[in-house]
């Protein structure tokens, strides 16, 4: 792994296009982009798809029914009006033995505009386009094939489908802080980055002591203390704001919106034990962390290009994610390293095995992927998320228990 501080820049139609350094792809035909989620299609793209008689080709499915309107709320700063609806499996009704059917008898030029830029990401910030790729891919979990800055004929291509389908102002940058009430340049924040990012990269340091390293680096802006170290297990609260961030992005029910109630959590915060459950299985914080998970270089190198990729995609606080400040959207990266951990126990568990494996941990990175790109939150669980994120000592506790 080669990630570095440093990144390439081109221009594209007048456009800054940021493209981060050690980070591979080349589809390995794994499919997974098909899975997931609902494929939004444009108006162009319904007509076209919906034009077409699949009863013949693919009967088993009700052709009458296998489309949908999109709300105004999921439609909001896209193109998008309609959505292919999955299967009751979870994956697109055209991936037929990974492959689709409409690319393969149809042609590339059919399919919706979408299809053709996953696993490219692409998020517009005041200072340029930043790229980045999903780990929904079998290729981004390994980090395998040609690296992104190899790309850029490609690229072109990616980012014009991605302008095409979302609005140029569709992301809100404007409202950055530090804290709730520390609001900071973007500027400022790319500063701040930088020295963060400086931290997550050292090899030669654990992954657990580079992540308290790039907190220290935040509340250092603040002048106040970081991380220091933690004197005791986590809380109860502790267990149980994890146990409702596991229940958000491991549903019980797969094909579910991923929407925080903060009232609801609230609610249960005070009347449930904290509990995870994993395939239809409840298991406590203690029964999980018990089962032992490798940090050898290959899931090290995993967890921090994940980390990583969306700090350099900026895709963790303000626009990128539920307007967060950079300190809760940071320490909301961190806590998703300790469900990493949990879930990946439980899968294990799951499978009769006494050690968390890669396959594990690639599993439920696929998942956390796919939930965090559609999570929202309201108001309050915006302002809930703040007050319990904001503390350096929670994220110690947790992540010693987890990452030990």
């Amino acid at each position: 792994m080669t990630l570095t501080t440093e990144h390439k820049t081109i221009d594209v139609g007048g456009s800054t296009l940021h493209i981060p350094e050690g980070i591979n792809y080349s589809c390995s035909g794994c499919g997974r982009c098909c899975y997931g989620v609902a494929v939004p299609m444009t108006d162009e793209d319904y007509d076209r798809v919906s034009a077409i008689d699949f009863s013949k080709d693919l009967p088993q499915f009700d052709w009458s029914k296998q489309y949908r309107k999109l709300s105004a709320a999921e439609s909001a700063n896209t193109n998008y009006t309609h959505a292919i609806k999955p299967t009751s499996s979870g994956h697109c009704p055209f991936l037929i033995d990974k492959l689709c059917h409409i690319h393969g008898k149809y042609g590339e030029k059919v399919k919706p505009l979408i299809c053709g830029l996953f696993p490219y990401s692409f998020n517009r910030t005041p200072s340029g386009i930043y790229l980045t790729v999903s780990f929904r891919s079998n290729a981004v979990l390994g980090n395998f094939g040609t690296p992104l800055t190899e790309q850029l004929d490609v690229l072109k291509e990616k980012l014009h489908v991605y302008e095409t389908v979302y609005d140029a102002g569709a992301t809100i940058w404007d409202k950055v802080k530090l804290t709730v009430d520390k609001p900071i340049t973007w500027d400022e924040y790319l500063a701040l980055e930088k020295k963060v990012v400086e931290e997550l990269v050292k090899e030669d340091v654990s992954l657990k002591n580079r992540i308290y390293a790039g907190s220290d680096v935040l509340f250092a802006e603040l002048g106040k203390p970081g991380t220091a170290a933690a004197a005791a297990p986590p809380k109860t609260m502790d267990k149980r704001f994890l146990a409702g961030l596991f229940a958000l992005y491991f549903p019980k029910v797969k094909i579910k919106d991923v929407h925080f109630n903060g009232i609801l959590f609230a609610m249960e915060l005070m009347l449930k034990p904290p509990s995870f459950r994993v395939q239809n299985k409840n298991y406590s914080f203690e029964k999980l962390i018990a089962v032992p998970m490798p940090l050898d270089k290959e899931v090290t190198d995993l967890l921090t290009r994940f980390i990583y990729s969306r700090i350099f995609g900026k895709w963790y606080f303000g626009g990128g994610f539920a307007q967060l400040s950079v300190i809760a959207g940071f320490h909301h990266l961190v806590l998703l390293l300790a469900l990493t951990r949990l879930h990946s126990a439980g899968l294990a568990l799951g499978r009769g095995a006494t050690e968390i494996s890669m396959l594990d941990i690639m599993e439920t990175i696929r998942e956390l992927e796919e939930k965090i790109s559609v999570a929202v939150l309201d108001g309050y669980s915006a302002a809930l998320w703040e007050l319990v994120l904001f503390s350096p000592q929670r994220i110690h506790r947790v992540l010693d228990a987890c990452l030990a």
